[in-house]
Parts: structure tokens; C-alpha cells; sequence
């Protein structure tokens, strides 16, 4: 990793461990846009194909856009390939994953998530970091849409995901977010 990455995943650290009780997901989104260039990063907590025993209230905790998370709940929830036997494998081995690099084995369905719904809502591929909870065992994941049009996902991304997953890990305590919505996400 260069020094300029390095300085970037620091400032991002910085800005979060200034975060104030209940505002780590909105400051880690900011963070994260500022200076990583991944605009509208989103929080899920608990998504129950990583959490342990599967069983965890799925939460969604950030300001993404209410009527992608509406749609997703509604119709595409079952076939995201993040929740996908390879999508948990990745997610499990390496704490990141893409979209790209899940299609090769999706199902017709889990395609249709990704040229049908994302796409719709201007998304061409999606980056996924596993957070862990030290105090609690909790996982979170932080998802990061990306437009073609406007930025692909680059190996610099991946390497600055692998090694922020793990850094993000100490601030996400037993209640590091805003007051959950207790709706299903995108996980």
C-alpha cells in the first residue's frame, strides 16, 4: 500500500474515532466519501447470513435511499448475491467481496438483482466489508455502491477495503449507530 492510501485510511479513522455516541454511520459515510471517494456507503448491522447462528435482526442504519431499501425488502431481498453460498464464503475468507467478482457462479436470480435492480437505481457494482465487534461479536458489514459511469471498483479499492474492515473494527461497540429503523437491508 502507498503512503497516500495510507494517509487516506488514517484520515478516515481520525474522523471516526471523533464520532460521538450515535453518530459513527453517518460520520463513517462521510469519512469514507471524502476521502476513499465512496459516496453513499451504507451501515447494515446484523445481517443474518454472517451472523453467528444466522438468527439476528437484519438492520439497515444509514441515510441511503429509503425507496432502493423499500424495493429491496420487498422484492429482491432473497436474491442478493452477497447472502449467496460463494457471496459468505468470500465475505467469511476475505472480509471484502464485490458483485463482479460474485457473478461468474450467480444464479438467473441473483443476476437479476444486480442487472435489474441495481441497475435501475444507477448502481453497476458493489463493494462489501465485513466489520466485526470485538466487544460483542456483532457483524456489520459496509456496503459501497459504485457507477461506472462515474468511478469502477479498482484493485486499490480492494486493498483499502481489506485493510479497513479490521481498522473500523474497535468502533463498532454495542450500540455504535442512531436508533435502528428494524427494517430488513441490503445486508
Amino acid at each position: 500500500m502507498e503512503q497516500l492510501q495510507y494517509r487516506r485510511l488514517i484520515k478516515v479513522l481520525e474522523q471516526v474515532a471523533g464520532a460521538r455516541q450515535g453518530e459513527l454511520y453517518p460520520v463513517l459515510a462521510e469519512a469514507v466519501a471524502v476521502h476513499l471517494g465512496w459516496i453513499d456507503a451504507f451501515v447494515a448491522e446484523n445481517p443474518a447470513y454472517l451472523a453467528p447462528g444466522g438468527a439476528g435482526e437484519e438492520q439497515y442504519l444509514t441515510m441511503f435511499r429509503p425507496d432502493f431499501v423499500e424495493e429491496y425488502v420487498e422484492r429482491w431481498r432473497l436474491s442478493n448475491p452477497f447472502a449467496s453460498r460463494d457471496g459468505i464464503a468470500c465475505l467469511t475468507r476475505h472480509g471484502v467481496a464485490t458483485l463482479g467478482r460474485l457473478r461468474p457462479r450467480a444464479t438467473e436470480p441473483e443476476r437479476d438483482f444486480s442487472d435489474t435492480f441495481l441497475r435501475h437505481h444507477g448502481i453497476d457494482d458493489m463493494l462489501k466489508i465485513v466489520v466485526r465487534s470485538p466487544a460483542t461479536g456483532a457483524v456489520s458489514t459496509l456496503g459501497v455502491p459504485f457507477d461506472g459511469d462515474r468511478r469502477a471498483i479498482e484493485p486499490s479499492d480492494l486493498l483499502m477495503a481489506t485493510a479497513l474492515g479490521p481498522l473500523l473494527s474497535p468502533y463498532f461497540t454495542a450500540n455504535p449507530g442512531p436508533a435502528p429503523c428494524g427494517r430488513p437491508h441490503l445486508g
